[in-house]
């Protein structure tokens, strides 16, 4: 989560948020969520939607927002699921064969939710249904593969933070000229001690196998976190 951040990242942050138009926590959609708005009206802006972790929220990865371009349009939603007060999640852990992953009622239905917010989104903001990205951390990144992996037609790209590609998920994978063109960020630390880096390497070379092209960055010595690093490869990446 959000958290585990570097204390220069919220500096850049700091920096970053003095020329951004920020909103505010907004409803009346799928999920509640947090926007970022630009100042400048585009007819059709690029838009990211930001998926946060277990046990968090929608103010988590919102912080990130100053890190996009400033065409950008950018939310972050909350999860459906509560665990405590203010903490949510995607869909309940489960291991399966030993690796970890979610119910599998769960993780389809959030994915038909989040699918179903990003086009609310489109309409609601004016974003440009052809230039959508998912990116999530930890629970959020495995909602990533979840979506773009099962609907590649409907995003652009999505961006995998320190998560896991659910086995459940690998019989959805149908390669198809959409898919060919999914743009694919994996990023995971070595020293990963919730969602060990294996899960990031496996889940690149399960991928490329099927013909894909995941850009994959390791980071030695990185926990279960977000680096600047990490976020300077991702807007390279866009």
């Amino acid at each position: 989560m959000i958290r585990y951040l570097y204390s220069v990242l919220f500096s850049f942050l700091l920096v970053s948020a003095v020329s951004a138009q920020t909103g505010v926590g907004a409803q009346g959609l799928t999920f509640k969520y947090m926007v970022h708005t630009p100042e400048t009206k585009y007819v059709r802006a690029p838009l990211v939607v930001l998926l946060h972790g277990y046990g968090s929220n929608e103010r988590d990865l919102f912080e990130l927002r100053g890190f996009f371009p400033k065409d950008f349009i950018v939310v972050a939603p909350r999860a459906p699921y509560p665990v405590s007060s203010d903490g949510f999640q995607w869909f309940e852990k489960e291991l399966v064969d030993g690796k970890y992953s979610g119910k599998k009622e769960q993780l389809e239905k959030s994915r038909a939710r989040i699918l179903k917010f990003i086009s609310e989104v489109v309409d609601r903001h004016g974003a440009d249904p052809q230039k959508v990205y998912v990116i999530g951390f930890s629970q959020g990144a495995i909602m990533s593969y979840e979506v773009g992996l099962a609907n590649p037609d409907k995003v652009v790209g999505i961006g995998v933070l320190s998560g896991v590609l659910p086995e459940s998920l690998k019989p959805s994978i149908k390669r198809s000229q959409a898919l060919s063109k999914l743009k694919i960020f994996v990023a995971h630390g070595t020293a990963d001690n919730i969602l060990p880096y294996a899960n990031g390497k496996d889940a690149v070379d399960y991928l490329s196998a099927q013909g894909l092209k995941p850009e994959f960055h390791s980071y030695k010595g990185m926990k279960h976190s977000i680096s600047p690093s990490v976020m300077s490869d991702l807007i390279n990446w866009l």
